[in-house]
């Protein structure tokens, strides 16, 4: 079966990632996406060996947006400024493309090498913005280790509604990001 004229790879990828984005990850199946384009499923098997490929370069491409918008948040500033503004881009990027985000946090050992080098790069980043702290290679660890759970607890509660009192959760975001700054200045 040849590919349906017009329909290509970018195609499928851009409708899938609208899919997870509005609908969530797990509702991205071959049939779905084969119903959202008004094709047969067999159709997208001329592009993708099948879901988990599909769902690999969904993946991939989550990782890389992400990395692109935590490179772009920190350029040109420095210190606790760099943490804030990397901080609030990991939200940011997490609010407006939630599916996106969970699919960023698939194993590796899922995706490959590539999915491996671009996670090595936002830690790379993070590594950097953190550099001025003098931070020793088992603390560094820790700190990374402590900012993500920071941010995905607060994407994780705020998605599930988990966030009852009337007080912008941006607010709390901050007030926790400072505390978190002024240890790692404290241990300087």
């Amino acid at each position: 079966m040849s590919p349906r004229i017009g329909l290509n790879f970018n195609e499928l990828l851009k409708t899938s990632i609208e899919i997870v984005d509005t609908e969530g990850w797990e509702a991205l199946t071959i049939s779905y996406l084969a119903k959202k384009l008004t094709i047969q499923p067999p159709s997208i098997y001329n592009h993708v060996k099948n879901l988990e490929e599909l769902k690999n370069h969904v993946a991939l491409h989550g990782i890389n947006q992400l990395f692109e918008q935590l490179r772009d948040s920190i350029e040109g500033k420095v210190d606790e400024e760099a943490i804030y503004s990397l901080a609030f881009a990991y939200l940011d990027f997490a609010r407006i493309h939630p599916g996106l985000y969970k699919a960023t946090l698939s194993s590796k050992h899922t995706l490959g090498e590539a999915y491996t080098q671009l996670g090595n790069k936002i830690l790379d980043l993070i590594f950097t913005t953190l550099k001025p702290y003098d931070l020793s290679e088992i603390e560094l660890i820790h700190t990374v280790r402590g900012l993500r759970s920071i941010l995905h607890g607060f994407v994780s509660l705020e998605n599930d509604e988990g966030f009852g009192i009337d007080l912008p959760i941006n607010e709390s975001v901050l007030f926790v990001l400072r505390n978190y700054v002024q240890q790692l200045k404290s241990k300087g």
